[in-house]
């Protein structure tokens, strides 16, 4: 957002940022803002103000939700009042908006939040993979025995079935043989 001049009225900023003047109320609520009021108490956004309601607003279409923007801010002091600076000669003094860069601290905060997400996803993926690996190996490992145990079930009624095949024709060959000597005999003419 390109700032134009020093000052906004509540309903140029609502305006300028397309949000409507209850959503910057509420954001001046919910953060806590010390928004300055002219003579006749009526607000005015400073540049810094209407910076910060900016960078809210953008948050927010970047879906973070209020609770997250507040951390963040927090975090970089943007909404609460700037710690007290100790100077060379021992004195205190208090920051300027102009001494302080936001910009780059969200970026610092930004690069480590994603420097810490992408080990994090890194430390998990190896886990699963790790987890799926072991998972697969028992699984081939009991698959291989139920399907040895199902080959020598499979081998045992086999064998059973053989050896009733090879007596059912051990029994046909010796009826057979007795009926071939029968008829040889009765073409013969032997008799008992």
């Amino acid at each position: 957002m390109e700032i134009m001049k020093d000052r906004y009225t509540i309903t140029e900023l609502s305006e300028r940022l397309q949000i409507t003047d209850h959503a910057l109320r509420y954001y001046e609520k919910e953060f806590n803002l010390k928004i300055p009021k002219d003579d006749r108490g009526r607000r005015f956004y400073t540049t810094e103000m209407a910076n910060l309601m900016y960078q809210i607003k953008k948050m927010r279409d970047d879906g973070l939700e209020i609770k997250a923007i507040k951390k963040i801010l927090e975090a970089e002091n943007i909404i609460n009042e700037p710690p007290p600076v100790v100077l060379d000669d021992g004195s205190m003094t208090l920051m300027t908006v102009e001494q302080c860069n936001p910009t780059s601290d969200f970026k610092q905060f930004f690069e480590e939040f994603k420097e810490q997400l992408a080990n994090k996803f890194t430390v998990e993926v190896s886990t699963t993979r790790e987890i799926i690996t072991k998972e697969i190996n028992k699984t081939k490992l009991e698959l291989g025995a139920c399907v040895e145990n199902s080959v020598r079930k499979l081998e045992n009624k086999m064998e059973k079935h053989f050896a009733e095949v090879d007596r059912s024709l051990s029994n046909w060959r010796e009826k057979s043989k007795k009926s071939i000597f029968k008829k040889l005999i009765n073409k013969i003419g032997i008799k008992k």
